[in-house]
């Protein structure tokens, strides 16, 4: 297992992306956001699972983690650092991580809904950053419709703190 940024590290990783759904569609439901059921994984992928929408219709979810690889390699290395995300770079890492995600072929459709979970474990990023790096506009997409970053569990919550994406067509 990764000692950086390892609170959603599974040793099966459809294990791993179908956990993070799980708390994805609980966190949502709970903050009454949006409301979805049934998660399950989906193979082959892209998507990563698939659940459904309120309205019953299918919805891909392809999931995604926001970490700093090269502190990620360092502490497997045995150099216990973590990285200070300054303003803009998380914004910019999940700009890519998006992108990389719109350029897939997505199989077992047609979806009512694409959307990205970005999970992070990053140390140093807390909500109010988060929230911060957020404020920008992502997209247009070709394929996605929507998005959420979601923070490893919070103690002082009681939950997985979850920030919807704005893309270009929720602006």
């Amino acid at each position: 297992m990764r000692a950086y940024a390892p609170f959603f590290e599974w040793f099966d990783k459809g294990r791993k992306e179908l956990g993070v759904v799980e708390e994805l569609i609980i966190s949502l439901n709970s903050g009454g956001q949006r409301e979805f059921w049934g998660p399950q994984l989906f193979r082959p992928d892209p998507p990563d699972c698939i659940c459904f929408n309120s309205a019953g219709e299918r919805v891909a979810i392809e999931v995604v983690e926001a970490v700093c690889e090269r502190a990620a390699r360092l502490n497997a290395q045995g150099q216990l650092v973590f990285r200070m995300w300054r303003s803009g770079e998380f914004r910019s890492h999940i700009a890519a991580l998006l992108d990389e995600k719109d350029q897939k072929t997505y199989h077992g459709g047609p979806y009512a809904e694409i959307i990205t979970c970005v999970f992070t474990d990053e140390p140093a990023v807390t909500s109010d950053y988060v929230a911060a790096e957020l404020q920008h506009v992502f997209g247009p997409f070709k394929q996605l419709t929507g998005g959420f970053v979601l923070r490893s569990y919070d103690p002082g919550a009681q939950s997985y703190p979850v920030l919807p994406l704005k893309v270009a067509d929720d602006a």
